[in-house]
């Protein structure tokens, strides 16, 4: 027993899953998302601000850069966030509305941005506890003088992501010791160079995403050597998307045989539920055959979406040495089967180059952690914990963190509304907290180093090209008023923080 797994066996019961006295709980937001920035559209000063324009890509009401005007209400989104009694928070400054051009850097932009961490620091409040910063560089949005000039692409983009970043660190260096470089690299090189959906909009460009991909691996370096510099002991890292990918076949005989007791009860399942499909003129071992066939061939999609998506990009910090800790951003599980003419599960106007179909889980699956079949929200995401677990404690991940710690930096659940009825009691919002903290703790007792969550999102925002509609936040913003209203979830999760700890049932 490891110290990790001898620290847990004295917090947990039946009951209550308790946490370790130093865990830290948060919530994250982005820039883009939130803040609401007329003269960043108006000027089109990113790459967003211009992406906004194209209907076909931006479901409406794609908020016209207002969002939730979040720099408007700063002074009520602070005490909501101190109210909330979350140790820590993650936000996203915007490097599009801070760096206007080259040496130009927006004196407005940065008074906000000041303003802000002073309030999560409680400079000007003895009275509230100061809230730790977890600060992202960039979360999406490029500056549209250097998306015009080849964004990532362009290796000079990593060279001016460099002088940003010391421009911050001058200013707020001493208030902020975590850092997040960058967010979802993984995702902003899919949906950018792969489908097409986002900027640059380009649709199966594997040299161009290949060429960024080394430019957000340049610039993460050059960001965590300079913070490095400005503080050794300051923690730099940056936030992955993981997904659990799973072939269908894998899917569908985990499904048949989850409620067998043993090895052999699931082996004469798994048998019988092949014969059991085989067509009259099929012998039951030719079925089992094609079984195997299928599974192996099912398998292509998910062993190399696993390598593009989860692994490469971290396995590449490492590799340069420049990795304090990682961010995890999980949400759901994709099932793939095999298909040379696959669609592209972001663009349905796409073949997919990576062969596989995008497929819904088995109707008859149990999901270990919520003990229901499946669900999906809003979106059309599986509400899926068991895959967090299982990409947490997968031999891959262990192998390529070891002891390195983890946060949760973001994890939540979208809804939409219907007409006028308010996302307020968002029961399906705290039964998602619960089962995906249920499969965190388990990973945690098991030896994971997880030291923080972050839910995403502290308030509703602008879901990029989803539009307005997807709401994730534990806070609901009126889209006409912009009033801010607590959710039940907002209270359920403050209420968890204070006991730190989940009550199961």
């Amino acid at each position: 027993m490891n110290p990790v797994q001898k620290l847990f066996s004295c917090f947990s019961d039946s009951n209550t899953l308790k946490f370790p006295k130093n865990f830290l709980w948060g919530t994250a937001t982005a820039a883009f998302q939130i803040e609401g920035h007329p003269d960043e559209y108006a000027q089109k000063l990113s790459d967003w601000a211009q992406w906004l324009d194209k209907p076909e890509k931006v479901l409406p009401s794609n908020g016209n850069g207002d969002a939730v005007k979040h720099i408007e209400h700063l002074e009520e989104d602070l005490a909501l966030i101190h109210d909330l009694g979350a140790g820590a928070y993650r936000f996203s400054f915007n490097w599009a509305t801070i760096h206007r051009g080259q040496d130009e850097f927006h004196e407005e932009t940065l008074l906000f941005y000041k303003n802000l961490i002073e309030g999560l620091k409680a400079k000007e409040d003895s009275s509230k506890k100061p809230i730790r910063i977890f600060a992202t560089l960039i979360h999406f949005v490029l500056p549209s003088w250097l998306a015009d000039q080849g964004g990532w692409q362009n290796p000079n983009t990593a060279c001016e992501f460099n002088n940003y970043t010391n421009v911050l660190l001058d200013l707020f260096g001493e208030d902020i010791e975590d850092w997040i470089t960058i967010n979802e690299p993984n995702i902003f090189l899919g949906f950018g160079y792969e489908s097409g959906i986002w900027p640059p909009g380009k649709t199966k460009d594997w040299t161009g995403y290949l060429r960024a991909y080394q430019g957000l691996l340049t610039g993460h370096e050059l960001a965590y050597k300079s913070i490095k510099a400005f503080n050794p002991n300051y923690r730099v890292g940056f936030s992955q998307n993981m997904y659990f990918f799973q072939s269908l076949q894998e899917a569908v005989v985990e499904a048949l045989n989850q409620d067998k007791s043993s090895d052999q009860a699931s082996d004469n399942q798994s048998s019988s539920a092949v014969e059991a499909g085989a067509s009259d003129s099929e012998k039951p071992g030719e079925s089992q055959e094609k079984l195997v066939r299928r599974s192996d061939l099912d398998k292509i999609p998910t062993v190399i979406r696993n390598q593009l998506h989860n692994w490469s990009f971290i396995e590449s910090c490492l590799e340069i040495d420049c990795l304090d800790f990682l961010g995890v951003n999980y949400y759901t599980r994709f099932i793939y089967k095999f298909s040379t003419i696959a669609r592209d599960p972001a663009n349905p106007d796409l073949l997919s180059d990576l062969w596989g179909n995008l497929e819904k889980a088995p109707a008859d699956y149990v999901d270990a952690f919520t003990k229901t079949k499946p669900k999906y929200n809003s979106l059309g995401w599986e509400i899926f914990p068991e895959g967090l677990y299982r990409v947490l404690a997968s031999h891959k991940f262990k192998q390529l963190i070891g002891d390195l710690p983890v946060y949760i930096t973001e994890n939540g659940y979208s809804h939409i509304e219907k007409e006028d009825k308010l996302d307020l009691e968002d029961d399906y919002r705290v039964d998602f907290i619960k089962s995906h903290l249920q499969a965190l703790h388990k990973c945690m007792n098991e030896g994971l180093n997880l030291q923080g969550y972050f839910y995403w999102s502290l308030i509703d925002n602008f879901e990029w090209a989803l539009g307005m509609d997807p709401r994730f936040g534990l806070i609901h913003v009126d889209q006409k008023t912009y009033k801010r209203t607590p959710k039940k979830s907002y209270y359920y999760y403050s209420e968890l923080i204070k006991q730190n700890a989940v009550k199961l049932g």
